[in-house]
């Protein structure tokens, strides 16, 4: 993480989840940034509850995708999660974890967590 262009940014909280997302949008030409962003949390959370928190309370610029499907089968809120790919609406993070959080298909990127997607069941449901 600390090379290149990045920059970080962080508020602290007690009793929280620490998350660095690894930011980008290939459509500016500019380089990937990874941010820091802590979310408060008294009980285990799921990526996209700690994704929507740092939408709603800290950065209303970072994209992803929020629930299709509603019932983990469709895919579409995948993210790299420490190196491995998982379904942010199922993988819970601890209070007092740090986590690394970047696009599962970086060769598909769109913006930032956002990357193409088709599941041949239409797109009703865009990035964030």
């Amino acid at each position: 993480m600390g090379q290149g262009n990045q920059s970080i940014e962080a508020e602290e909280l007690s009793g929280s989840i620490r998350v660095s997302i690894r930011r980008e949008d290939p459509a500016t030409g500019r380089g990937a940034q990874v941010r820091l962003y802590e979310v408060q949390a008294e009980r285990e959370m799921t990526v996209l509850e700690v994704l929507q928190e740092v939408y709603d309370r800290a950065d209303s610029t970072l994209a992803f995708r929020h629930y299709r499907c509603g019932r983990r089968l469709c895919r579409s809120c995948e993210v790299k999660l420490d190196g491995k790919i998982v379904r942010g609406c199922a993988a819970l993070l601890q209070p007092g974890g740090t986590y690394l959080l970047e696009a599962a298909h970086p060769e598909n990127l769109i913006r930032d967590l956002v990357f193409e997607f088709d599941s041949g069941e239409g797109s009703e449901s865009g990035p964030r």
